[in-house]
Formats: C-alpha cells, structure tokens, sequence
C-alpha cells in the first residue's frame, strides 16, 4: 500500500501526459510520445496498465473470465457466454496493454542506452508476462512487429506457438540483466517489489515454470520444469506478484473493482457471487460433489452479505436466496433475475479487494457505499499460493519432481496465509490455525481417497478457490486441465437456466479496432470453437 500511497500524485501526472489524446487507443495508433519520459515514469504507468487490464475490474480481462469461471455472475454479454469484440474489457484491455508493451519498448532501449540494466531486466520479465497472457486469450497476437520502439503502422500477427519460446528466451535476458551493474535502480516507482530484484529474478524463474506448465501438454517440458525446481531460486512466501492498491477516495487509488461495486449506478453493481460457488465452499453442490461436506470458513473473507437478521427484506423479488445471501443465476431468464438488488445482493468482500468484512450484521437500507470498507485489496496475479499449485500439478501429473500431497497441503496453507494478512490489512478476525486445520485436514482426507483424476481435480479446484479475485487464472487451467468442473446450466435442473452456446475457447478481438485498422489481421475468433495452441 505505501509504494502506491506514495507514487499516487506522481502517477497522476505521468497519467496525464501519457494518456492525452487518448480516446482511440490500439496498436495502431501512438498518441504517446514516450520517448521523452524517463525510465521511472514508463515502468510505473506500464505496470498500472499491466495490471488493471489483467485484473478484475472493468478495464480488466479478468472481469468476464471471472463469469467463465463461475466465481460470479454479472448482467452483461459474459452471461450465456455472449462476449464480443465490442465489450469494454476486451477492447480496454487491448489498447491497454499494447500501450504497455510500447512503453515498456522504450523504457528498455532508455535504460539500455543509459546503462540501467535493471530497469531493462524488470521491462523485459514484465512484458514477457503480459504477452504471455495476450497469447492465452487471443492465440494470435502483434508481436514480432511490436517488441520494439519502432511504429509499425500494421504490425503482423505471430501464432502463439511462435511466441511462447521467445518469451523464455525474453525472460532469461531480464534475468541476465538483473545481474548486471545497474546505474540506476527503481526503487518506489517500481508498484510491484518496490526495486527488490532478487523477488523480480525469483518471479521471473516462477513466471518460467509457469508457463512451461502451461505449455505441458504439447510439449515435453519436464527437463526444464525439473531444473528450475533444482535450482530452488523460485518464489517464496513474500513474492507474491500482485499490486497495492491504496485507500484514497480523491485522487482514488482504491482497487478497480472495490469503485465499480461499492459504488451504486443506475444499473446496479456489476458482480453477483456465482450460486455454484456459494454452494461448493458450503459444501452442499448437487452439482459438483467434490468437496461435499467440507463448509469453508473463507465465506466471510470472500464475500459481504448485505442483509441480515436485522433487515431481511430483500429490495426487490429475489431469484436466488440462501440465507442472507442473495444472487442470480448465471444464463438465467428467471421472472426475477431483472430486478435491481443493489442493496439487497451479496458482493465481493474483503479478499477480493479489500471491501466489507461479513460479520453478519449487514448494512442499513441504503447498502454498502465507498465509505463501507478501505478498498486497498491486492490484485493478485501470481500469488506465493498458486506458484505451489502449479507445483502441485505438475507433480501429480509426473512432469515435475516433489511430493504432490505435501506440495497441495503446503498450496492451500498458504492460500489461507493470504486470507489472514487481508484480515490483518482490514482489520478483521484472522483465521485460527485450528480452523484452518480443520479444512486442510478434511480435504486431505479426500484427496488420499481419491483416484489421479480425482487429486488433480481437487488441486484445481483449491486453486479455483484460491484465485477468487483473479478468474483469468482459473481460466487457463479450465482450459488446461478440464477442472474444476464448470457449472452448467442445462443440468442443473432448473427450468429458466439455458445455454445454447459453447464455452469460451478463447476471447474475440476487439472491435472496432484492430481487426478494421490492420490490413495483416486474422479473421475474427469463433471464441466457442477457437482453442489456443496448448489446449488439447
């Protein structure tokens, strides 16, 4: 929180100098002069972009992957799985995170020139990552044409096959030039380690294994996934990859999805929590069984209910209730899923970003606002938790060495770390490490019952749990593994809940944009039949 409490005033300006003009953003336009920022500046703004256009909020991709998911459910084009070319986060996050990678270009020819290899590490590990994460939605994506500073007014698309390996190859040269004397290293600019490169070089082998995962299933990975094990240089429990947001409502630096939800719009708040979800960590699911009877004492952390004993008229007919928890159903076409419950309807809590503390005793009529919670919740894109379900995984498919049971007790211990220190950042009870035993200890109790399929599925599915806040995550592994399970509505029994589309194999480009102004671009994804490459 305070690298960013205190860079706010310095980002607002670098904000208005590289934004201006900037009302038709993609690859194809620069109404940036990047050139004339210094290097302090580009990294900043490059990693707020990175970040937002990855994240949960309204610019962010994880937004409608968090639908795809089933950790909550929005009125909006991702129900029934409708996204387009034309929805705001898909279009957003393209022109964002281009001028990310544009900026980041600059940034490494700077420091380059001026002998500032760490800040040419740092760029270089960072795009590294977002292209990693344009490659697994879009598949094909500007590249080769747009890893530089040079303007190349219609940049050709390079398939994701192609990409991945120069990623690796991008990482180790940052790693390499994080080694290098450095005439100038970020410090309090840098949002993410605050200039700690020992985490960045720890980040970018875990950002390495990360993608070998990925990639696993097309491709031989084991000699390199196991020497990076063996090298034992990866993340650890302080390491995680996430940004602070802080609590300031003017100028607001509060977490992107903390001011879209807390903030009451004539059309409502965006997030309702996925009724699927609610009943899986309940442990009551008919419909995904696998953690049956296992009720999870992070509900309160995940998620604020807004009635309460006290007031337990809902604003408006409910379509799904469960004690104080109020909801709709994902593709549902329910008599009641249009009525406004903006204070009636559970939102995201505490972990998510940093909102409202479910203590039970619920808010007065008017429903949370700004003023309810600090805002100041972490987008978490790699946290400590999900590196040790990676390895998990790959332990127990036998591409990677390590025990997977104690790699897996080790991943949802330290998810319930990263529950605790949000409890301790809100000023909320924290877990007891009674309680926490409890759960793992059940868990375990399944996992050594359970077949192959059945530990990978509940790797996944802790993981899924895990990453709420961060759908773009659960995304890939869905696509990767299968798991966890996904609702669906054409079996679940109820009447008024019906699919008639596949799952989104992938995103759309965005429209209009680069599919218009690109002479050299690809055709428009069919998202329901359109795979990446190591999908199988």
């Amino acid at each position: 929180m305070n690298r960013i409490l205190k860079s706010v005033t310095h980002i607002t300006l670098i904000a208005s100098l590289l934004l201006l003009n900037a009302c038709n953003l993609d690859i194809n336009n620069d109404p940036n002069n990047p050139s004339s920022v210094n290097s302090s500046q580009l990294l900043t703004n490059a990693q707020l972009d990175i970040v937002n256009s990855l994240g949960a909020g309204p610019t962010g991709l994880a937004n409608p992957a968090g639908v795809f998911v089933h950790q909550v459910t929005q009125r909006s084009n991702n129900d029934q799985y409708a996204i387009t070319g034309q929805d705001f986060p898909v279009t957003q996050a393209w022109a964002n995170m281009y001028r990310a990678v544009q900026n980041l270009n600059v940034l490494i020819e700077q420091a380059n020139a001026s002998q500032q290899f760490a800040y040419t590490g740092v760029a270089q590990i960072t795009k590294a990552m977002a292209f990693s994460y344009m490659v697994d939605v879009w598949g094909e994506i500007p590249f080769t044409e747009a890893s530089t500073s040079a303007k190349v007014p219609f940049p050709k698309f390079d398939k994701g096959q192609d990409v991945y390996p120069q990623l690796f190859a991008m990482i180790d040269e940052g790693i390499a030039n994080l080694a290098k004397t450095s005439a100038l290293s970020p410090k309090t600019d840098d949002l993410i380690y605050g200039g700690n490169l020992t985490r960045w070089r720890q980040f970018a082998k875990t950002l390495k294994l990360k993608l070998y995962n990925q990639i696993r299933l097309v491709q031989n990975v084991s000699t390199q996934v196991n020497a990076l094990i063996a090298e034992g240089d990866l993340m650890t429990s302080a390491g995680s990859f996430s940004l602070n947001y802080g609590t300031s409502s003017a100028p607001d630096n509060r977490n992107p999805i903390f001011r879209e939800d807390y903030n009451i719009t004539t059309s409502g708040r965006d997030n309702y929590i996925s009724p699927y979800f609610h009943e899986i960590l309940l442990g009551t699911s008919t419909l995904n069984t696998v953690l049956d009877g296992i009720r999870d004492p992070r509900i309160p952390y995940y998620y604020f209910n807004q009635l309460s004993a006290a007031r337990p008229t809902a604003q408006n007919p409910v379509e799904y209730r469960n004690g104080n928890f109020v909801s709709i159903y994902f593709s549902s076409q329910g008599p009641n899923q249009g009525f406004d419950q903006s204070s009636s309807n559970t939102i995201v809590g505490l972990y998510y970003c940093g909102g409202r503390y479910d203590d039970g005793n619920g808010v007065s009529a008017a429903g949370v606002s700004g003023a309810s919670a600090r805002g100041d919740g972490p987008q978490r894109i790699l946290p400590y938790h999900s590196y040790l379900f990676t390895r998990a995984e790959l332990a127990q498919t036998g591409v990677g060495t390590g025990n997977a049971k104690q790699l897996f007790t080790d991943a949802v211990n330290a998810a319930f770390a990263e529950v605790n220190a949000a409890a301790a950042r809100g000023g909320a009870p924290a877990l007891s490490a009674a309680t926490i035993k409890e759960y793992v200890d059940a868990v375990l109790v399944k996992f050594d019952a359970a077949n192959d399929n059945g530990k990978l599925e509940l790797i996944m599915t802790e993981k899924w749990i895990a990453n709420f806040g961060f759908g773009l995550e659960s995304y890939n592994d869905i696509r990767r593994t299968g798991f966890p399970k996904i609702y669906d509505p054409n079996t679940d029994n109820i009447a008024f809940t019906n699919l008639n589309r596949g799952y989104p194999q992938s995103m759309p480009y965005p429209v209009p944009g680069e599919l218009q102004l690109n002479p050299n671009a690809p055709a428009q994804r069919v998202i329901a039949t359109a795979k990446v490459f190591w999908q199988k």
